[in-house]
């Protein structure tokens, strides 16, 4: 009995001494972490511009610190309105320090469909790991390969300085936009004052606007609410409006004509615009249920009431 409560007790005692070391070895672990607090950039969230945010980043080694960055802009942030730049299936090949640049390599699943939205993110991954002292640029590639503009620009090396974004509040504008909505079997104009950046074309500011809807209860939407564009872009003189697969099957069988100079009208109030070509997919299509848009089209008034 006496050996009994002599090892109940050894094993009490060394219970309470492997506790004490556990208290210690946790209380060195968070002496050796620091904090720091970093205004981070996000999407808004309609993917349009970038929104700081400031967060707090543990770390033991400052050198940790641009990857945990790229961490933390992956996450989804708490907040709704705000959205995260790194997709989530993209994968970070490499961290680089080079002097005070830095180079981040991410898998091919970093670029979206959206030119603009890659954009957004590299100039988001930009402003925020250059709030980390010491950093004066950084170089965002795509396995390996620079970023290029649809116009062939390469991005190379950027530093806070070089954005000017909405974020800044130097690059949000007013415009008011003259869309076309159904009466009927006619057309009737709606001006929209909307703010825009210039991160985005105005003409996918139209198109984006056309698919919301009117806002007059007197008038009907002409485009199904969940059509997806992909771009749109104007080149001497014509938009190339891209849209997602399904855009014919959700929007052809009504009255088809209403719908494509819904679109055609719309886009050619735009000062430079005097055509449309209609893709999908990146790809000319012949038909939208029965009419022919293998070519471009022009507005055409007689739809206007």
């Amino acid at each position: 009995m006496v050996k009994k409560r002599y090892l109940i007790g050894i094993i009490s005692v060394l219970i309470i001494i492997v506790a004490t070391l556990l208290v210690v070895f946790m209380d060195k672990n968070d002496e050796d972490k620091k904090a720091i607090k970093l205004d981070l950039y996000f999407f808004n969230d309609t993917y349009t511009s970038i929104v700081a945010q400031n967060r707090e980043i543990s770390y033991e080694n400052v050198e940790d610190l641009p990857g945990l960055t790229l961490k933390e802009l992956q996450k989804a942030p708490q907040d709704s309105k705000k959205k995260a730049v790194i997709p989530q299936e993209a994968l970070v090949l490499s961290v680089k320090e080079r002097k005070r640049d830095i180079e981040v390599d991410f898998s091919k699943e970093y670029l979206c469909e959206e030119a603009s939205r890659t954009f957004l993110s590299t100039y988001a991954i930009v402003k925020s790991l250059c709030q980390i002292s010491g950093v004066d640029r950084v170089l965002v590639t795509v396995e390996g390969e620079e970023i290029v503009a649809s116009d062939g620009t390469v991005i190379g090396y950027l530093g806070d300085d070089d954005i000017d974004l909405v974020s800044d509040a130097t690059t949000q504008d007013s415009k008011i936009l003259e869309l076309y909505f159904a009466d009927d079997d006619k057309l009737v104009k709606e001006k929209r004052k909307i703010k825009i950046t210039d991160t985005m074309p105005v003409e996918q500011y139209v198109v984006n606007e056309l698919i919301k809807g009117t806002d007059d209860e007197a008038l009907k939407d002409v485009l199904s609410s969940d059509t997806e564009l992909i771009s749109a872009q104007t080149t001497d003189g014509t938009c190339f409006v891209n849209f997602k697969s399904g855009f014919i099957e959700k929007n052809a069988g009504k009255n088809e004509k209403l719908v494509l100079y819904c679109i055609v009208n719309s886009l050619c109030e735009i000062e430079g615009v005097n055509s449309v070509q209609f893709l999908v997919d990146g790809k000319k299509v012949d038909k939208f249920g029965k009419c022919d848009i293998s070519n471009v089209l022009v507005a055409d008034e007689s739809f206007i009431e």
